[in-house]
């Protein structure tokens, strides 16, 4: 995907995120591998898509916008996403998301460590729930667009490329591959088949 493209998928996620919204349920404790314990617990778009409810909006500043990240990673959405949680940790998920800075209604994200998911989904989907939560954004973005990329090129020195490298989480049972191959998107259901973690994405 291209960053203009990308651009626009991110722009269109945050549309869409405006009218759809997300709902609050109940509080949920998170063992403690890099999350926060005693958050709120979120059934948003990604738990429950069908979910017409809205959300409690607040203003933009860093401390929200921190807060409202790890809503999203605490969600049960979230829990087949990033590496603090133990399900997805034993598959060789790492993954990450941190804010950088706030600039204006423009949010910058880093994205860090090996996703099974694309980066680029990881990026759309925070977006939604920034913008859901938080309408005066913008824009999300990273600060270096080599964070969306999938695979890191080995160029030699003349600049070919020699290899290329994945940088995802280690596809453990073959699932991913198998549905790209079927021409299905991978990230539509995650890691885990539907009766795991009560459900797919």
């Amino acid at each position: 995907m291209t960053p203009k493209s990308l651009r626009i998928a991110v722009c269109f996620a945050l549309s869409l995120a405006s009218v759809r919204g997300f709902i609050l349920t109940h509080k949920r404790y998170v063992v403690d591998r890099g999350c926060r314990l005693d958050r709120t617990f979120l059934c948003n778009i990604y738990d429950d898509w069908r979910s017409d409810a809205v959300v409690d909006t607040m203003h933009l500043d860093e401390e929200n916008v921190e807060m409202c990240l790890q809503e999203f990673v605490d969600s049960e959405y979230g829990q087949q996403m990033f590496g603090c949680h133990e399900r997805p940790a034993s598959i060789g998920v790492t993954g990450a998301i941190e804010l950088v800075e706030i600039s204006g209604p423009e949010v910058t994200l880093a994205l860090k460590g090996a996703f099974w998911h694309r980066r680029g989904t990881v990026l759309g989907r925070a977006a939604m729930w920034l913008n859901a939560r938080i309408p005066e954004i913008v824009e999300v973005v990273v600060a270096d667009m080599d964070e969306l990329q999938d695979f890191e090129e080995i160029r030699d020195e003349f600049g070919e490329v020699m290899m290329r490298v994945d940088k995802r989480s280690p596809d453990f049972n073959g699932d991913r591959e198998t549905m790209e191959y079927q021409g299905l998107d991978p990230d539509m259901r995650g890691p885990f088949p539907s009766n795991v973690l009560g459900g797919g994405n």
